[in-house]
C-alpha cells in the first residue's frame, strides 16, 4: 500500500523507525485516541474496514518512553533479546546507553526525548505491549499480549486472546489513519492524508542538534512528534 507511517502500538503498532500501540483498557500514561463507528467500510485501497471499537496511541513511541521500558526491564544493560538496537545511539537514534547506574542507564539524547524511537523492529514493539499488559515496571516481556519465548526472528506469532495492548492490524492502523466520519457530508469516509485533509502536509525534519524544522523555520511550535505538521 502507499500510505505509511511510523507509529506502532494499538495498542502497540511498530514499524521499523518507530511504536504505535493500542489497547482495550484504560490507565495507562500514554495518550491514546478512541477510533469508533465500528463495521466502517473499506477503502477503495480495500484497507480500514474495522468491526469493533478500539484506542490508539495519540502519538508515536517516544525516545524517553522507550528509554523507560529499557530502564525497567533491562536495568543491568544485559539487553535481553537485543531490545536495545546499538543504532538507538546513533545520530539518527535518540537513546544513549549510559552505562552508568542500574536502572537508570539508557537516556534520551538532548532534544531526542520527545522525538519517536528509531530502530525498533516488531518484537520490540510486541514485548513493548507484553510489558504494558504485565503493568510495566519489572513485568514480563515474554508473555501477556504476545507468547514470544525469547524469539526475535520471523514468523511473529498472533495476538493472544485477554491482550489488553497489541500491536495494531493494517485496518486498524489505516482507519485510525485515515477514516473520518465527518467526511462526505457526514456519511464517512476516508482522507488522502493521514491528518486528515486533502491538502498534503509539509515536511518536518530536525537540525543536527534535534530541533524540528520546517524549510529554515526552527524550532517546529506544532506537529513536534510526527513526521508531518498537520
Amino acid at each position: 500500500m502507499a500510505r505509511l507511517s511510523l507509529r506502532w502500538l494499538q495498542v502497540v503498532g511498530v514499524a521499523v523507525s518507530a511504536l504505535l500501540l493500542a489497547d482495550s483498557a484504560r490507565g495507562t500514561s500514554i495518550s491514546w485516541v478512541t477510533v469508533g463507528n465500528p463495521g466502517n467500510p473499506a477503502d477503495t485501497s480495500l484497507f480500514g474496514a474495522v468491526a469493533a471499537e478500539y484506542r490508539i496511541m495519540a502519538f508515536e513511541f517516544t525516545n524517553s518512553q522507550y528509554a523507560a521500558f529499557l530502564n525497567a526491564v533491562d536495568p543491568a544493560g544485559v539487553n535481553p533479546n537485543s531490545i536495545y538496537n546499538p543504532a538507538m545511539g546513533s545520530c539518527r537514534g535518540g537513546i544513549q546507553n549510559t552505562g552508568s547506574e542500574q536502572g537508570a542507564r539508557y537516556v534520551a539524547a538532548p532534544n531526542m526525548g520527545d522525538k519517536p524511537v528509531n530502530y525498533a523492529s516488531w518484537f520490540d514493539a510486541a514485548r513493548v505491549a507484553n510489558w504494558l499488559h504485565n503493568g510495566k515496571g519489572n513485568g514480563d516481556t515474554e508473555t501477556g499480549a504476545y507468547t514470544l519465548a525469547n524469539s526475535t526472528v520471523a514468523p511473529a506469532p498472533a495476538v493472544n486472546v485477554g491482550a489488553r495492548f497489541w500491536i495494531p492490524t493494517e485496518d486498524q492502523w489505516y482507519k485510525a489513519a485515515y477514516y473520518g466520519v465527518g467526511l462526505n457530508g457526514g456519511s464517512g469516509g476516508y482522507s488522502a492524508y493521514a491528518h486528515g485533509s486533502g491538502n498534503q502536509p509539509a515536511a518536518v525534519d530536525a537540525t543536527d542538534e534535534g530541533v524540528g524544522r520546517i524549510g529554515a523555520v526552527t524550532p517546529v511550535q506544532s506537529g513536534h512528534y510526527a513526521n508531518f505538521q498537520a
